[in-house]
């Protein structure tokens, strides 16, 4: 994630870093590599489901860590809707799709990039 220089105090509403001038920076200190929605892909990449050319996987993923990161505790207040968009996916792949273990598979990502 950027930066966000705030132009009056010269302050990263993120990070709480100064900055010499008002802009956005790249790789605000508050961030980490990634958050649930990269903990979800990992997880499953290791099950051997990955992103492919043409899903939407990688953007919500995105999407899931990018709002996690602004709003604390989003993923777990969305998971329901995490899951349809996993649900959505499996059914474009024809891949079986279990709601209940999913949802164990999104719980064990937010605890892991809560790490």
């Amino acid at each position: 994630m950027d930066c966000k220089i705030n132009c009056d105090t010269l302050i990263c509403e993120y990070c709480k870093r100064s900055s010499p001038s008002c802009s956005v920076k790249r790789n605000c200190s508050n961030t980490r590599e990634g958050g649930p929605g990269t903990e979800i892909k990992k997880l499953l990449s290791r099950i051997g489901i990955k992103a492919k050319s043409g899903c939407k996987c990688s953007d919500r993923a995105r999407h899931i860590d990018y709002m996690e990161s602004k709003n604390p505790g989003w993923a777990e207040r969305n998971i329901e809707n995490i899951l349809d968009w996993m649900q959505e996916e499996a059914k474009k792949r024809n891949l079986p799709f279990i709601r209940a273990g999913a949802k164990v598979l999104v719980k064990l990502a937010i605890r892991r990039a809560k790490k």
